[in-house]
């Protein structure tokens, strides 16, 4: 006999099993009210680092970013950056990523009461136990960034749970009840098709045992009404082509062919980046996975998951809700780990949400498990369950003083060195994809700069991206098809080009020794010369230089943002390179040096300062010190 079923019917809590627990409005506004309060709070009015510049130039044209192209962000993030009357453009993304991602955590509540019904729970011991799954899921850092940035899984992560919801609310009720949760869940999964289509499609596993019972149940015509609403929310894809043709701003893979439209949907650039074509190995792809959640939450607290996926699972009444949550865990967690790119990698975490979700049901389910113990005595129950939701409050708090961005202004203050400062009608070529991001971004929102040319030089690959930009500057011409066919910067085009404008380069280890002969440093980035460099060029620059890391220094002081150091660091460790390959070791010692501040114990800048000890005038041999890009 079940533990539920030993139960009194007199006793706190008595439910019937299976029964679905809805929650009363005041629980749901506690749920989500608090965490947007939160987000909001903690949102950066300067966006971040990653793809948010691009979500803030998607949303200023309602535009399309990199594959798949995320048509529905664009909309939702547009209608936000024109409908809200306060803030930058980055800070209304934001907001509108604060309020998806509160309702997520409001859908992650109600789903969480399905859950605990099915235990056999009270509705008066359901309410605080749901909202603390809440609190833990939504409190998380790897949850929080997604909530506080522009991106597109707050949306995701919303629309899932969502659809998890009503999955759930039709399994509280079945054999009987109405097709209605699974239509609904139909039109969620559609639109997060319409989002992240692959993320949409890890919804499957779990909702697939739902989907045979409503077949069971209702027959074909369910199934098939619920497949014509998927499509039609897919319709939301010709978004793409009909903002492509209306001449958006950002319009990458500009998709209106068909043989375009496919590129982007399939999202065919990063497909050889997953499995396999990962850098690093399976088992440490799927141990930074494991991190993730050890740095979210205490060893204690992921013990207590563990145990509670066993609650959810040996309750026969509870083993439809505990076999859903196990496999968006599951599942989640397999394809971020085949995926690869993990580390420090705030969008791995936005993959992760519903799985942190599951985490949070399970946590508290195992907390029911002594709730419900504890239910023979009137009055304990009720109060043990809220204990466990006043301890789960404790997370999002510590969490909005450690994850905030509210004094985040770093991208703003490198917009001034890689933008702002630039001659006019400079050419940048750009190969950092964040810095490309950033200065699309900044560009979008605040028009600045429109006398200068950014040249992405890793995206001209993208359909009409160099055509876009001939278009619009034709005496990049010679340039782009030259960079293209040998796929390096031309060093005669590079000068000749240079000849008649500035011409300034990201300094980058793909650089070939003819095109860095060129160069001399200037600011954050390096103009490029009509000549080969002398060493008057190169003295006169290194002077420049050295007042260049003073100003850097002034402007990012008080930054502690671990995104802005590690690129500080790159940007430190490409000049220490750059320098020692020129021949001026003092000034590369000084690069090396502040490199090392961000990194006192990488070996490789260790060894390049060993190496540019030894005292001489040549240049050194930077080969054994190159990296092929920058680390993950």
């Amino acid at each position: 006999m079940s533990t539920s079923a030993r139960v009194s019917s007199s006793s706190p809590v008595a439910s019937r099993p299976g029964a679905t627990a809805a929650l009363p409005r005041w629980a749901e506004a506690l749920a989500a009210g608090p965490l947007l309060a939160f987000y909001l709070a903690t949102a950066s009015g300067y966006g971040h680092w990653f793809d948010a510049g691009e979500m803030v130039a998607q949303a200023t044209s309602f535009g399309i970013s990199h594959p798949p192209g995320h048509p529905l962000a664009g909309l939702v993030h547009g209608a936000a950056v024109l409908l809200l009357p306060f803030g930058p453009a980055s800070y209304r993304v934001a907001v509108a990523s604060a309020v998806l991602a509160a309702l997520a955590a409001l859908f992650l509540a109600r789903a969480a009461a399905h859950s605990y019904g099915a235990l056999g729970l009270s509705r008066r011991l359901v309410v605080p136990l749901a909202v603390a799954a809440a609190w833990l899921g939504a409190g998380a850092s790897a949850w929080w960034l997604q909530a506080i940035r522009p991106e597109v899984y707050a949306l995701q992560a919303a629309l899932v749970l969502y659809a998890l919801e009503r999955l759930l609310a039709f399994e509280a009720r079945w054999p009987g009840g109405e097709p209605g949760p699974v239509l609904a869940a139909a039109v969620a999964f559609g639109l997060a098709l319409a989002n992240h289509h692959f993320l949409a499609l890890l919804l499957l596993p779990a909702a697939a045992p739902s989907l045979a019972r409503a077949y069971e149940v209702f027959g074909r015509r369910v199934l098939v009404l619920a497949t014509g609403l998927v499509g039609a929310a897919l319709a939301l894809y010709v978004a793409l082509p009909l903002r492509a043709s209306a001449g958006a701003s950002l319009a990458r893979g500009d998709p209106q062919t068909l043989r375009r439209f496919l590129w982007v949907v399939s999202a065919e650039a990063f497909q050889g980046n997953a499995g396999a074509g990962a850098p690093e190995t399976v088992g440490e792809r799927f141990a930074e996975v494991a991190l993730l959640f050890v740095e979210a939450y205490p060893a204690p607290l992921l013990a207590a998951a563990a145990f509670g996926f066993y609650v959810l699972l040996r309750a026969r009444p509870a083993r439809r809700a505990g076999t859903l949550w196990l496999s968006i865990f599951v599942v989640h967690v397999a394809a971020r780990g085949w995926l690869g790119f993990v580390r420090d990698n705030p969008d791995a975490a936005g993959y992760l949400m519903p799985a942190f979700a599951a985490v949070a049901v399970a946590v508290v389910a195992s907390a029911a498990l002594l709730v419900r113990a504890l239910g023979r005595t009137p009055g304990f129950a009720i109060v043990a369950a809220y204990a466990v939701l006043v301890s789960s409050a404790a997370l999002p708090v510590t969490t909005s003083r450690t994850a905030g961005l509210a004094r985040f202004r770093d991208t703003d203050t490198t917009d001034h060195f890689l933008r702002r400062a630039l001659p006019e009608r400079a050419v940048v070529l750009a190969h950092d994809p964040q810095t490309i991001f950033s200065m699309w971004g900044a560009e979008a929102e605040e028009g600045m700069r429109p006398d200068v040319t950014l040249v992405p030089v890793p995206l001209l690959a993208y359909p009409g991206l160099a055509e876009g930009l001939v278009a619009r500057d034709p005496s990049l011409r010679p340039l782009l098809a030259a960079t293209l066919l040998e796929g390096a910067l031309p060093v005669d085009e590079l000068q000749s080009l240079a000849g008649v404008r500035p011409v300034l380069v990201e300094l980058d280890p793909g650089l070939t020794p003819e095109v860095a002969a060129t160069l001399v440093p200037e600011g954050c980035l390096a103009r490029v010369l009509p000549a080969p460099a002398t060493a008057g060029d190169r003295s006169e620059a290194v002077r420049e230089l050295r007042q260049s890391w003073a100003r850097r220094d002034a402007r990012f002081a008080g930054s502690r943002d671990l995104e802005t150091s590690r690129r500080r660091l790159w940007r430190s460790y490409l000049e220490a390179l750059w320098l020692a390959g020129a021949g001026d070791r003092e000034a590369a010692r000084e690069a090396t040096a502040r490199a090392l501040r961000e990194a006192p114990r990488e070996a490789l800048l260790l060894e390049l300062q060993r190496a540019l000890a030894v005292e001489g005038e040549e240049p050194v041999d930077v080969t054994p010190f190159t990296l092929r890009e920058r680390p993950r």
